[in-house]
């Protein structure tokens, strides 16, 4: 209640130049007494708030009277900068903007704040093990928002996850909610000409045209939001996202691919044991390695380039480790051994 009045009572200050002690007070709906006591507390906070003496005394905020009122305690302090620092770099030109948000912010704090959020700077550095999101346009991610938000239809253009970009479709769908997962973002919408719930990775949306009709609230397919996007054969990068794509057909049941395999990868279902599966990287090794966690057999359909990576990675598994067993092996086992290197 007391937060409740102090926020107030600093949002009277930074709408009016100047105010009375009685005016606060039955604006607030308190004492004189009991406003001079929020004053105080205002001050403490380090809102510099100025009384002129007298029977017509007033006060007056001195700085940032025309900034919103930003009450935040040491912890949401500490959020508030570990958040903009630590933002996900998935949508565009949102580096400048969480630089200058954050000084705005702290033009808004009271000093003790101020310098409190001023001693976390964060670096972050590149991880090679990251798979890099594709960037998305933040006009695009305000417009299903707020499409979201409306309840209205939108109209746009999708493009296949196939290297084509010309190879897109029209789509009139109701979107209900926004998610990233690792990154990625996607909407959840119910596709009105297919008569079926789809996610539609925010990447490949073009040409996005508001139609103003409104549509009703459906329940969602899955009450685990999660497990819906991931199960979807669909999730993947396109192509050209990475500068290694290749497909293999894997033994293993789609529901186990859909949970465990990387979100870069895309799959469908052959049948009930087999799953043909695309996936993208930054070397075909590096593809090959993450194939290989599924410890089940697979076939390698395209390219090439994928096939011999996984000739090489076996073949220099196999050498590695003949030369760990003849290390701790009898000198007779270590030569037959190497006459007969099938593991």
């Amino acid at each position: 209640m007391i937060a409740n009045r102090t926020l107030e009572l600093l949002s009277l200050l930074q709408a009016q130049k100047e105010w009375t002690g009685d005016g606060l007070a039955e604006r607030l709906g308190v004492s004189p007494r009991t406003v001079r006591r929020d004053i105080n507390r205002l001050r403490e906070l380090g809102y510099p708030v100025t009384a002129t003496k007298g029977p017509s005394g007033s006060y007056r905020l001195s700085r940032g009277a025309r900034l919103p009122p930003l009450i935040v305690d040491d912890e949401q302090a500490v959020a508030i900068a570990l958040s903009l620092q630590t933002a996900p770099a998935s949508v565009a030109g949102m580096g400048d903007a969480t630089k200058r948000a954050l000084n705005s912010i702290r033009e808004l704090l009271p000093p003790h704040l101020a310098r409190r959020l001023a001693t976390f700077s964060i670096e972050q550095m590149e991880n090679a093990w990251e798979l890099a999101p594709p960037q998305v346009d933040p006009g695009l991610v305000a417009r299903l928002s707020a499409a979201v938000q409306e309840r209205e239809l939108v109209r746009f253009t999708y493009r296949s996850i196939e290297v084509d970009e010309e190879d897109t479709r029209d789509v009139l769908a109701e979107p209900h909610r926004l998610v990233v997962w690792s990154g990625r973002w996607y909407m959840v919408a119910y596709d009105q000409q297919g008569n079926s719930w789809r996610t539609y990775r925010l990447d490949r949306i073009g040409r996005i045209a508001p139609t103003g009709w409104r549509f009703s609230r459906r329940d969602l397919p899955d009450g685990d939001i999660t497990r819906f996007v991931q199960s979807q054969p669909d999730r993947g990068d396109t192509p050209d996202a990475w500068p290694c794509w290749g497909t293999v057909l894997m033994e293993c049941p789609a529901a186990l691919v859909a949970k465990w395999a990387p979100i870069t990868a895309s799959f469908e279902a052959v049948d009930e044991r087999m799953t043909r599966i695309r996936m993208g990287a930054w070397s075909w090794t590096a593809l090959i390695g993450f194939l290989v966690t599924f410890s089940c057999r697979f076939t390698v359909e395209s390219p090439p380039e994928l096939a011999e990576a996984a000739r090489r990675v076996m073949g220099r598994l196999d050498v590695e480790i003949l030369r760990a067993d003849e290390r701790t092996v009898p000198p007779a086992a270590a030569s037959i051994r190497r006459g007969n290197p099938v593991l």
